[in-house]
């Protein structure tokens, strides 16, 4: 039965190379750069099949990035989301000493926003809590790792994130920052640090191991939104203002920085509220991908592709192929919850490591992968495409379409499957008949 269909598969597309040449040109990029007497003697189909279907994202290593997310999603498709992070604090300098008789004043957490995805409008309500377990620059952290963590919270803020209006700092303009007030119950912790514990960060920090920064769900309804922070901006700290005998008014900077170790840790919740669409194909029922297919960031979902028979082209007909655009377009292009700019694509090896394809290497302009005319991606796989049609004993690899900086990024996207009515997935051959 399986021979039958290839052979039926087969012929269709010999078929449709044949009339190809009376069908009207699409509108796409880069045959502008072909002379045109080149164009006129071209013919495309974009008839070829196309297998694809969603797939669970692996736990992706989250630790010592640029940014960490903090947030809660609602999303009607992939179900909640939440993104919380822990990180390290560290001291300014070596020999610290608060002084004689210090007095705590007042503590304050601070994150430098760095964007936001979803509904910018959305209130959250975060928490700090003291980590329980020394965090090591050396070790590998993945987005579902979690540390133990002492249980009373000791900061919290329920706030709506103000992206536009300057922040003031002593009468000095700032980054527009969240502000979390810490508890004087911590504030006097850190007074009552012994001097071998500030003597260096070497021993503050297995004392003073970090912090864990969670967020409540958003309110029922909301759509909710995931906040990127600079964590290596400097007003990303925790500023201590407090007096001693010789100083009225006094600050410290527990800093964040390059050699603080700090994850991001992502919770789905097992995807249990997903649409049943998206839950079938993550469980291997590819039927419903003919439609639509899913991407999530947040290591949360990817899209495995194949694009079998392009080795059985060549033997129907002697072509020369000018150009392949692999075209995919968006499902849902209104909506809270917009398209990432820039998706990836990738071969896979016999051991599921990725591989670069090799039109990439050409150029990201030429290979593509930027949304364009608000609502759809292109890449550009020639080589690719004439490689499998030449040596057709290369293995039949399957490629994987992603959100890039998935570990750092919050994003998602719906696209059209292959099987879709209108605008659907296809792969576009430009070709040239040879006598």
């Amino acid at each position: 039965m399986f021979i039958n269909k290839l052979l039926k598969g087969i012929s269709a597309l010999v078929a449709v190379i044949v009339i190809a040449s009376c069908n009207k040109e699409p509108d796409l990029i880069g045959l502008d750069l072909l002379p045109e007497g080149e164009r006129l003697n071209m013919s495309f189909i974009d008839t070829s099949t196309i297998i694809a279907y969603t797939v669970k994202e692996d736990s992706l290593r989250t630790e010592n990035l640029s940014g960490n997310l903090l947030g809660y999603m609602n999303d009607p498709i992939f179900g909640p989301v939440k993104a919380s992070f822990y990180t390290q604090y560290r001291l300014p300098n070596s020999n610290f000493s608060f002084g004689a008789n210090p007095v705590a004043d007042s503590i304050v957490f601070t994150l430098v926003y760095n964007g936001v995805y979803g509904d910018s409008l959305t209130q959250h309500t975060a928490k700090v809590y003291e980590v329980d377990e020394f965090l090591d620059i050396e070790k590998k952290y993945y987005s579902t790792t979690t540390l133990p963590v002492l249980p009373t919270p000791i900061g919290e803020a329920t706030f709506t994130p103000n992206f536009k209006t300057a922040d003031s700092v002593n009468k000095l303009p700032v980054k527009p920052h969240l502000r979390i007030t810490l508890t004087q119950e911590f504030a006097n912790k850190l007074l009552s640090a012994t001097d071998s514990t500030l003597l260096s960060n070497t021993f503050f920090t297995k004392i003073f191991k970090g912090l864990f920064v969670d967020v409540a769900p958003v309110a029922p309804g909301s759509p909710g939104s995931v906040l990127n922070f600079d964590m290596l901006n400097e007003m990303s700290r925790i500023t201590f203002y407090y007096h001693n005998d010789k100083d009225t008014a006094t600050s410290i900077k527990f800093l964040i920085n390059s050699s603080s170790p700090r994850f991001n840790n992502y919770n789905h919740y097992g995807y249990a509220s997903a649409a049943p669409e998206l839950l079938q194909q993550f469980a291997g029922d590819t039927a419903t991908s003919h439609q639509r297919v899913f991407l999530q960031s947040m290591a949360g979902s990817k899209v495995k592709l194949r694009i079998p028979y392009l080795e059985n082209i060549p033997k129907n007909a002697n072509i020369a192929i000018n150009e392949a655009l692999l075209i995919f377009t968006n499902n849902e292009p209104e909506g809270i919850f917009k398209a990432p700019g820039q998706l990836s694509l990738r071969a896979l090896s016999d051991t599921g490591s990725y591989l670069i394809i090799p039109d990439e290497k050409i150029g990201g302009a030429y290979f593509g992968g930027r949304y364009i005319n608000k609502k759809e991606y292109q890449f550009r796989i020639t080589k690719y495409v004439q490689d499998r049609m030449r040596y057709p004993d290369l293995p039949d690899t399957d490629l994987m379409l992603l959100i890039p900086g998935g570990a750092l990024t919050a994003n998602r996207l719906i696209l059209n499957g292959p099987g879709h009515p209108t605008d659907r997935m296809k792969l576009v051959l430009y070709y040239t008949i040879i006598e």
